[in-house]
């Protein structure tokens, strides 16, 4: 083959998730928090953790202030900090707690507070992607995209919530959720696209993935196609129809 069409026929087969990676976290030396050294269910403050010390230096000036010397240190320090104040959800609860972490929502307050130990740094803030119909979920990926990129642009690596879907019951349910942190992404979404790629730290294990993020005909929000993550496997059962899905960001835009 002639090394013209061999370079043609390479970039069009090229698996989505290996094309255009260009956008990246700043601090790509940033030896990333595992959750599987801290208490149970932390993915959530050990994700606060790695979006801050992978970012900007800014960012990183904020990281620095958490108090410890290892991952178990250092995420205790976010949840004494932070994840013991009551909810803004759930009456009677913490933000966080060992037996179902954290939500979406407190998250993002605990984000803001771990922020306000820099004074120069912007607010952050939240987004949901959930969708009633496909021409809804094409929306959301062109608007996830622009907001995703923005963040990284900004120096803040987005903080991703996703969840493992099972179809139950005629019914698609939500049946585990996750909070992992954006590393890499394209910096434009091509026209008529209906997926992009991406790299993701996953908090448990502290392990690098590349998937794709691509518009729903099914499941109620956006879909994460990467068949090599498991978070929420040991929960569906067998013969169920199954997805792993993107529902939501914490970022800068």
């Amino acid at each position: 083959m002639k090394p013209l069409l061999f370079l043609l026929y390479s970039l069009f087969f090229l698996p989505l998730c290996a094309q255009d990676l260009s956008l990246r976290a700043p601090n790509e030396d940033f030896k990333f928090v595992d959750q599987r050294n801290g208490p149970g269910n932390s993915c959530g403050p050990a994700s606060l953790l790695n979006a801050f010390g992978a970012g900007s230096d800014k960012w990183q000036k904020a990281y620095a202030k958490i108090p410890g010397t290892n991952d178990r240190s250092r995420i205790s320090a976010i949840i004494k900090s932070w994840g013991l104040a009551p909810s803004a959800k759930l009456p009677d609860h913490k933000k966080w707690s060992p037996k179902s972490g954290c939500n979406f929502v407190d998250l993002t307050t605990m984000a803001e507070e771990f922020r306000k130990l820099q004074w120069n740094l912007p607010k952050l803030k939240s987004e949901l992607y959930f969708a009633s119909s496909e021409a809804e979920s094409q929306a959301h990926l062109k608007l996830a995209h622009k907001r995703l990129s923005k963040s990284l642009k900004k120096g803040f690596p987005p903080i991703l919530s996703i969840r493992r879907f099972v179809y139950r019951n005629d019914q698609w349910q939500s049946v585990h959720g996750h909070f992992v942190v954006l590393t890499a992404m394209p910096s434009k979404l091509t026209d008529g696209s209906n997926q992009f790629a991406i790299e993701f730290n996953d908090p448990a294990g502290a392990k690098v993935y590349q998937g794709q993020i691509s518009a729903s005909q099914s499941i109620p929000s956006l879909i994460l196609q990467c068949p090599t993550n498991t978070i929420g496997k040991n929960l569906v059962r067998k013969g169920e129809k199954q997805a792993l899905a993107f529902t939501g960001a914490i970022g800068v835009w």
